[in-house]
């Protein structure tokens, strides 16, 4: 397993290449969203490491800034067994499953999808503060040239 830090997040990756289905994953992959202070965020996801080595956890990444938030990648099929690691890991119980592409799937649950959205918006805002997420807006939406 590895870190890889960029402006945002932190990510949490296998070291083996692993053979995903891009169109399973399409249609049923996802995560759950797990929103807390960063240091309980940061030991969360120290604790997720063997998972993500031995493939029971596809990845995971978490907010640079606190608060924070951590996203735990895994199929549809695997959100309950992920949910069980997370729980026995100490994950607290603000959190929210949220497909990656399946919109349509995302829609069909509103509550949670704006309970989502709401709480990556109110994380964003706590984190940088207004004027800071504002920028923080400006500076991803920037368009960038060929390196």
């Amino acid at each position: 397993m590895h870190k890889v830090k960029d402006m945002l997040w932190t990510w949490f990756l296998p070291d083996a290449e692993r053979v995903i289905d891009r169109n399973e994953w399409m249609r049923h992959g996802g995560k759950w969203i797990i929103f807390d202070k960063k240091d309980r965020i940061v030991k969360l996801a120290k604790k997720l490491e063997p998972f993500i080595d031995s493939g029971e956890i596809q990845s995971a990444k978490y907010w640079n800034k606190d608060p924070s938030a951590i996203c735990v990648y895994s199929l549809d099929k695997d959100k309950e067994k992920t949910w069980e690691i997370l729980k026995k890991l100490g994950a607290g119980n603000s959190r929210v499953w949220e497909y990656d592409y399946a919109w349509d799937k995302n829609i069909q649950a509103p509550l949670d999808f704006a309970y989502s959205w709401f709480s990556k918006f109110r994380t964003i805002l706590q984190s940088y503060g207004p004027v800071g997420t504002l920028r923080l807006i400006r500076e991803v939406l920037k368009p960038r040239g060929d390196d």
